[in-house]
């Protein structure tokens, strides 16, 4: 740009969606809330930018379909083959679908549907990346998390969690799981009517670190999402299989069971006589606990699980407990 060029500052010279907000935001009166503002005029080299902007993002919106569209062809051969083309093609759609719209535009062309095909694929690393896209496009979108089920997604990733020999299509299908149940109370059901807490709990007992800890955190959003979960857990006998877990030597699992045991516990009166069963000795195990964790920063937040479910649990008054979410 020339030295003392006459450009507006106010007017970003590339549009993009930053820059419109920016634009928005710079350009709104601070008492916009509360005092009613008729649109000023715009000076032409604002409209000018304005337009270019729109046309920027209606743009980029039509090349992302076209991306999508070339990555689905190519993914459209359901052969054997071709493995390095068709793991490219769902890395860009990774990408992609981070977006919302791109995301229900998938599904709109047969994306999602074809996302399900490939988790059984022979190719490990075409399985698991059709479990990040399906995680991708569910997250926070109710659209594509109805689609899903009615795709029957769901008996497919938790089976892919059970037994797929490959420890990173367990945890991309269980990351799935997560987005497609999150505040999606059909989803929720269908997990519980595919015996989908019995999986985690499996989930909970493997060698691999990434998915027990995923499993631990799913099972304690689940309780704290809809209380009526715990009363499911209890029923299958999962405090008891949680606490005698927590008998091995001492891990960084450890918090996300404690974790997981507090939200089960807390305003459950089922889930808290089962803690107190002396065969678990759990209250002598969080009291020793206490003491190992004092001082250390790094298990900060164990040791306050530890507090927390020691109170909920084992305060001398019967009565005394969080309150009561059923």
């Amino acid at each position: 740009m020339a030295e003392g060029g006459g450009e507006d500052r106010d007017v970003p010279r590339t549009p993009n969606l930053e820059s419109v907000l920016r634009f928005a935001i710079e350009n709104t009166p601070e008492d916009a809330e509360d005092t009613p503002v008729s649109p000023g005029p715009m000076d032409e080299q604002r409209r000018q930018w304005l337009g270019e902007a729109l046309q920027h993002f209606a743009q980029t919106a039509q090349d992302d379909v076209e991306q999508m569209k070339t990555c689905i062809q190519t993914l459209g051969d359901r052969g054997e083959g071709n493995i390095e083309e068709k793991e490219a093609a769902m890395e860009e759609l990774i990408d992609l679908c981070c977006s919302i719209d791109n995301a229900q535009d998938l599904h709109k062309m047969g994306g999602l549907a074809l996302m399900l095909h490939y988790l059984r694929h022979k190719d490990s690393g075409l399985r698991w990346r059709a479990g990040e896209i399906i995680a991708t496009v569910t997250q926070n979108n109710p659209f594509c998390q109805a689609a899903a089920l009615e795709l029957v997604a769901m008996p497919t990733l938790l089976e892919l969690v059970d037994t797929d020999p490959d420890p990173n299509v367990k945890v991309k299908a269980l990351y799935a799981i997560s987005c497609l149940t999150s505040s999606c109370p059909e989803a929720q059901q269908t997990f519980v009517e595919h015996d989908g807490f019995s999986v985690l709990m499996r989930a909970m007992q493997s060698d691999t670190e990434k998915l027990k800890v995923k499993a631990a955190f799913l099972m304690r959003n689940l309780c704290l999402n809809n209380p009526q979960h715990k009363d499911t857990l209890c029923n299958m006998g999962m405090v008891t299989q949680l606490a005698s877990m927590l008998q091995t030597e001492h891990n960084s699992f450890h918090e996300h069971l404690i974790g997981a045991l507090v939200a089960l516990a807390t305003g459950n009166r089922q889930a808290v006589r089962d803690c107190r069963q002396p065969q678990l000795q759990l209250q002598q195990v969080l009291t020793e606990r206490i003491e190992h964790l004092k001082g250390r920063e790094e298990f900060q937040e164990e040791l306050e699980y530890c507090q927390q479910l020691l109170k909920i649990c084992f305060s001398h008054h019967d009565d005394t407990m969080a309150t009561a979410d059923r």
